[in-house]
């Protein structure tokens, strides 16, 4: 099994799934639903920092959180390690609207998957899993392929 392959074949599937999903999203912006799902993942983090996960430019990413901030979806707190810096994490309304759009996006997901056998369910069910592992594991440089 070709690992790599494997790897392009998860990789081009999800993020189809992700845009296939997105679209029937009304409740965010998709650069806001992205931007409110990082923080949900990362916490508290700088903007310098959000702009590297996003692969934009630091103005473009502090434009996007000023938007978000103005709708109270995140707000900016003193770094307690640099008080020249900022953290930006999700407010309580940011939260309640990332899950709303999430459960948007997962109605539109469920509507196809109404469609599949019950086996295909199993793995998808099965299959999800395995990919919460891949999100979690440490992978070392040196690792084997």
């Amino acid at each position: 099994m070709d690992l790599t392959e494997l790897g392009v074949d998860v990789v081009v599937a999800a993020a189809r799934l992700t845009r296939l999903a997105s679209r029937d999203v009304s409740a965010l912006p998709h650069a806001a639903m992205r931007l409110l799902g990082r923080l949900d993942e990362l916490g508290p983090t700088r903007i310098s920092d959000l702009a590297k996960a996003d692969r934009c430019s630091q103005p473009t990413m502090s434009t996007l959180v000023q938007r978000q901030e103005e709708q109270g979806w995140v707000r900016r707190e003193p770094d307690p390690s640099d008080s020249r810096a900022s953290l930006i994490s999700l407010t309580k309304t940011g939260l309640t609207e990332l899950q709303h759009a999430r459960q948007e996006a997962g109605a539109a997901i469920a509507a196809r998957l109404r469609h599949l056998p019950a086996a295909d369910l199993e793995t998808l069910e099965n299959a999800a899993v395995v990919m919460h592992k891949i999100l979690t594991l440490e992978v070392l440089e040196d690792a084997p392929q």
